[in-house]
Order: structure tokens, then sequence, then C-alpha cells
């Protein structure tokens, strides 16, 4: 099973005419800018916070919603953390503690603590031994930026 983790941003237009975009699966954040480009460019870094603090917080990432809603654009969080938010969301679906995690490849769990940290670096070999480990593998793609003129 491929899983592709993005999630959908919903674009607005305020009273002042800024584009607002939210993230109405997380149920909380959202960024703004004067253009709908500059606004879904922005869009990844606030989807990265979102993800971020929904693992510190220990929490289930939310499963996204309808990429095909009107005023909707598909934004995917920056490389690195759509690999940890994989290995998080493998971890807790299969529910393993970070030390089992860590003594399927070997670790210590300070390792597993650190590869979770969205705010510490990861080798994309580490990533890799662990979703590998997870019965997983990681794909990478290469994809144009969020905006209106590529949708």
């Amino acid at each position: 099973m491929t899983v592709k983790i993005q999630y959908p941003a919903t674009v607005i237009i305020d009273e002042n005419g800024r584009y607002l975009v939210k993230f109405k699966d997380f149920g909380w954040g959202g960024t703004d800018g004067e253009t709908i480009d500059e606004d879904l460019s922005e869009s990844v870094d606030c989807l990265d916070e979102l993800i971020s603090t929904t693992m510190e917080n220990n929490e289930l990432l939310p499963v996204p919603g309808d990429m095909l809603a009107v005023n909707t654009y598909p934004v995917a969080p920056s490389a690195l953390i759509a690999a940890k938010a994989a290995i998080y969301s493998e971890q807790k679906r299969k529910h393993h503690k970070k030390k089992d995690l860590a003594a399927l490849i070997s670790k210590d769990e300070k390792f597993i603590r650190t590869l979770l940290d969205p705010h510490s670096g990861s080798k994309i070999q580490s990533i890799e031994a662990v979703l590998n480990a997870l019965g997983k593998r990681l794909v990478i793609s290469i994809e144009d930026k969020p905006g209106i003129r590529h949708r």
C-alpha cells in the first residue's frame, strides 16, 4: 500500500483581500499571504508545524480529508517531516513503543527518540532502516511547488 503524506489546504480571501490557508483536518493553525502563490508556499511550513506539534503531543495524525473540495489544494510537508511522520504513523498503527522500534534495528531508544523528533536532523539511511523494519519503503518524488498556476 502506498501512502502519500499530504493534506488539503482550504484557501479563502479575508475582508482585507489577503489569502488565508487553513488545514481543517488538524482543527487549528493556518497561514496567510498577499497572493495565493505566497500563501500556498508558506503553507508547507505551516503544515510542518502542525505535524510536528501533533507528534510532540503524542497524538494521532489526522486522516487527510477531501483533496477535491472547492478552494482546496493538496499540500505535502517538507521531505524530512513527511518521512518522520510516516515512521510515527506506522509506529502508532502497529502499537510499537519506542524501545520496541529501536530493538527492530538494533539501536537504543534514544536513537528512535531523536529520529522521531521533528526538530532534529536525521540521516536518510536511518529513516530508511526504520521504515524497512516496519515493512515499508521510502520513495522520493519531485513535483512543482504548490501554487495556483500548477493546479
